[in-house]
């Protein structure tokens, strides 16, 4: 992992002087690694936690981690053990950590004990409350109320709500799922503010207005995770991290997209606190 010096001058400025940093976190099979990003600069990165991440989520200062062992719970020392056993999915209901099992027991974290919810088929990904499996999307509350979108969903967003699926991009209306965007779409994002982004076989699809459009991404990898915090950021399978920074976020006024590679392999997350 780089040290102060590897990081470029123009880096150490803007840092030093220009923008506040923003923590993301990369969960991996090396583990859960820190990056310190600011506007589009990706600056000094280092290994957190060493553990075998299956998942990870992050939001109002929480960040949650699945494992093959446990699931963590981030705190100012570092990470807490919750006696979960092995995690498929995680995610933060209202603040509160969730997770999904293997098998498909879905519990939620109230206090130090997991209370369990219900079981579902082969749990994928979850995104605030919502929580993508084989069978559809569920809702995490005091139970599992099923929400439909088939049996095709590869992830969710809470802030919509969306679903990525094998037969498009889906938007939920609070009756119902209709398909917003074309084509295969494996990752969905989206924001509070309105900002949401869609990784589908075409591309990189970003939200203006009421409409979808494709993106440039300068990288032919396979992305295994995209996020928003100050910018937007992903990262790839093969462990490279991506920011896309609007303008007003760049020391040179110019929009645009940075990688780096942090060294770490098989990613399968990023999340901001």
């Amino acid at each position: 992992m780089p040290a102060d010096d590897d990081i470029a001058l123009d880096e150490k400025r803007v840092y030093g002087e220009k923008r506040d940093e923003t923590d993301a976190y990369v969960a991996s099979a090396l583990g859960v690694t820190r990056v310190e990003v600011a506007g589009d600069q990706i600056g000094r990165f280092s290994l957190a936690r060493q553990c075998k991440a299956t998942g990870i989520a992050g939001g109002g200062g929480r960040l949650v981690v699945g494992t093959d062992e446990d699931v963590l719970v981030g705190t100012d020392e570092g990470f807490a053990e919750t006696d979960f056993g092995p995690a498929a999915a995680v995610g933060l209901a209202d603040g509160t950590p969730v997770a999904a099992s293997p098998a498909g027991e879905v519990s939620r974290l109230v206090g130090d004990e997991w209370e369990q919810l219900g079981t579902v088929a082969r749990p994928r990904r979850m995104d605030g409350d919502l929580l993508a499996t084989r069978d559809g999307i569920y809702r995490v509350d005091t139970g599992l109320p099923a929400l439909g979108a088939g049996r095709t969903v590869r992830d969710v967003a809470a802030a919509g709500p969306y679903a990525a699926t094998a037969d498009g991009l889906l938007a939920y209306d609070g009756e119902g799922w209709e398909r917003v965007a074309g084509g295969d779409c494996t990752l969905v994002t989206a924001a509070d503010d309105g900002r949401a982004h869609a990784v589908s076989e075409d591309g990189l699809l970003v939200r203006r207005g009421d409409d979808w459009h494709l993106q440039d991404i300068p990288i032919d990898a396979a992305i295994a995770d995209i996020t928003h915090g100050e910018s937007l950021y992903g990262v790839t399978a093969n462990g490279s991290m991506l920011v896309y920074a609007t303008a007003d976020l760049t020391p040179d006024g110019q929009a645009g997209w940075r990688s780096r590679a942090l060294g770490v392999r098989e990613a399968v997350g990023i999340a901001v606190p």
